[in-house]
């Protein structure tokens, strides 16, 4: 009896939940096609104004939504190892990149670039549709919509616009340690026309791992490229008269091999989002002149952020190939910058790592732009450069508290760059 009661009580509670849930189903079809609907005519007042919406029968709506492309998003390729977490993140991020941006119509109206991907690129799509049939009666519907069809300049601008917007995203989720990651857009109905699904396939691709052999011993590198949105590798090769090595007649192109030491450091020392910084990297050898001076007899090629001097590569020749052996800050020993700055306040090493003026996000939490004093002395040690880079604290990947810049002042206080009575520094 206990148990017939039970079966029954259990049978009404899962009818219940079920009937519930039904309810819920129901309620977000309704919700999605009510959004899609009001999204679709504030669309056709937007193109062509109100009157152009007075002109579209409330069925005709209806039934696009029938044949609506689903939300832009992100997929982890096929047979791409990619985690589940990663393809979330890059939709909230590829979302969030887009909340403040729009597609410009030239009636001085804007659409917000979340609605193009979806609604807009599907009413744009059937639009063209209409365009076919050759119908007059038609005519004033589709026109307001026919600057923007495929293959016209206005409609590739925006594609590429897009792609940029992609590219940048996905930028934020390599790392030359692991993996690049690269789009497809193939299966998009925003790239391909009528395509019935509306998504982004990202693809993983691991650089080479190599074990080279040096003068001191076998040292674990990765060969140099990139991957680029044809989803092929573009490997770096570059001749060593480039970077002032003297080969003679074998100047032929080598290829580069960065010391896994040289990414360990270039991450401690720059701290930005991998992706940006292995991407500069891999772009600093294809410039058709690369940036390098010859210092305490080390090749040193120089490594920008944002247009500015951050640091160098510290790049040696080894028979058939070029190997970036470490990254020094431009506050380092053995660089120019760091060598005069050491010259000016008579600090080592040691000193710089304990003012934690040796990596860039210590560096930028002193916001030594702001100070007089400490401005001048890196400026005249040629690290002006760093001052500029204040706005990357954001991209750290490891977030530094702000720090008070009298700390510096108070451990440079009795050198000579600081003393009134020797007339080579301002402090009182």
């Amino acid at each position: 009896m206990i148990r017939s009661n039970f079966n029954v009580v259990n049978r009404k509670k899962k009818k219940s939940t079920a009937l519930k849930t039904s309810l819920n189903v129901k309620q977000q079809e309704l919700a999605l096609r009510a959004r899609f609907e009001d999204r679709v005519r504030q669309l056709f007042t937007l193109y062509g104004g109100t009157e152009l919406l007075a002109r579209i029968p409330p069925i005709y709506i209806e039934k696009l939504f029938e044949c609506r492309y689903p939300i832009l998003k992100a997929k982890a390729a096929e047979g791409s190892s990619i985690p589940k977490s990663t393809i979330v993140k890059f939709n909230k991020l590829l979302y969030s990149l887009m909340e403040d941006m729009y597609v410009q119509l030239e009636n001085g109206n804007k659409i917000p670039l979340s609605w193009y991907v979806s609604e807009g690129i599907m009413l744009i799509d059937a639009m063209t549709e209409l365009a076919k049939d050759n119908d007059p009666a038609n005519e004033f519907i589709f026109k307001p919509f026919e600057p923007y069809f495929p293959d016209t300049q206005e409609y590739i601008e925006i594609q590429n616009q897009l792609r940029e917007l992609l590219i940048d995203a996905i930028r934020f989720f390599s790392d030359y340690n692991e993996s690049i990651l690269q789009l497809d857009t193939s299966a998009s109905a925003c790239f391909e026309q009528f395509y019935p699904a509306n998504d982004i396939l990202i693809h993983a691709f691991k650089p080479d791992a190599v074990t080279v052999s040096l003068k001191d011993g076998l040292h674990s590198t990765k060969r140099l490229g990139w991957v680029y949105p044809d989803l092929k590798w573009k490997y770096v090769k570059v001749k060593p008269s480039m970077l002032g090595f003297k080969s003679g007649i074998m100047d032929i192109p080598l290829d580069i091999y960065v010391q896994t030491h040289a990414l360990k450091r270039l991450s401690e020392r720059i701290n930005i989002t991998p992706g940006i910084m292995h991407e500069i990297l891999f772009l600093i050898f294809m410039q058709d002149k690369i940036e390098y001076c010859w210092h305490n007899g080390n090749c040193l090629v120089t490594y920008r952020v944002s247009g500015e001097k951050a640091g160098y590569l510290v790049v040696k020749l080894h028979t058939d190939k070029l190997v970036v052996h470490t990254f020094l800050f431009l506050t380092n020993d053995d660089t120019p910058e760091g060598d005069q700055l050491k010259k000016l306040v008579e600090i080592e090493k040691a000193d710089k790592q304990y003012m934690q003026i040796d990596n860039l996000p210590e560096f930028n939490a002193y916001h030594i732009d702001r100070n007089e004093q400490l401005s001048k002395l890196f400026r005249d040690a040629g690290c002006g450069s760093l001052l500029k880079l204040g706005h990357l604290q954001e991209f750290s990947v490891n977030q530094v508290k702000d720090k008070n810049p009298d700390s510096i002042l108070g451990y440079l206080v009795d050198t000579k760059y600081f003393r009134k009575d020797e007339g080579l520094g301002i402090a009182e």
